[in-house]
């Protein structure tokens, strides 16, 4: 049987092969799989992944075929010191999710994962707050992921 693809999505996009990195826009932002201890000023971290799993088949070898509906979220966060609006901080997390979305647009698969169907982009909030360093932006993008494993 094969398990879930929530680890290996999120690797792929985040850790081990780290696609978001190479993007087009986020040079000089961090890119990680969870959040740094240190917090730089502008990185993507990736979230929670969440959603449903179905064991579709059982066959005759005990092989198990499981479909999934997951939604992984994916964070940007911008901060700058001495701002006293999140309109700059805001921009600039959006350009940088943007980038994000492109690339999910353009490659739907990320890059031949086994058994994802499709990745789409299914959710957008932008948040921000100041606080007495700055202020700081969040997007979080909700990754839809649609897997059929075997």
């Amino acid at each position: 049987m094969s398990g879930t693809n929530a680890a290996a999505a999120k690797a792929r996009l985040l850790g081990r092969d780290n696609i978001l990195s190479a993007l087009p826009g986020l040079s000089g932002v961090t890119v990680a799989y969870n959040m740094p201890r240190d917090a730089p000023r502008e990185m993507v971290i990736g979230g929670d992944v969440d959603g449903t799993a179905q064991l579709s088949a059982f066959r005759g070898n005990d092989r198990l075929k499981r479909e999934e509906n997951l939604s992984l979220n994916i964070e940007v966060r911008v901060h700058d010191k001495g701002q006293d609006t999140t309109e700059t901080t805001d921009a600039r997390a959006v350009e940088i999710s943007t980038a994000i979305e492109e690339y999910i647009a353009a490659n739907p698969k990320l890059g031949e994962l086994p058994g994802l169907l499709k990745a789409t982009v299914d959710g957008v909030k932008l948040s921000g707050w100041l606080d007495d360093d700055g202020a700081t932006s969040s997007v979080v993008l909700t990754i839809g992921l649609h897997s059929f494993l075997s």
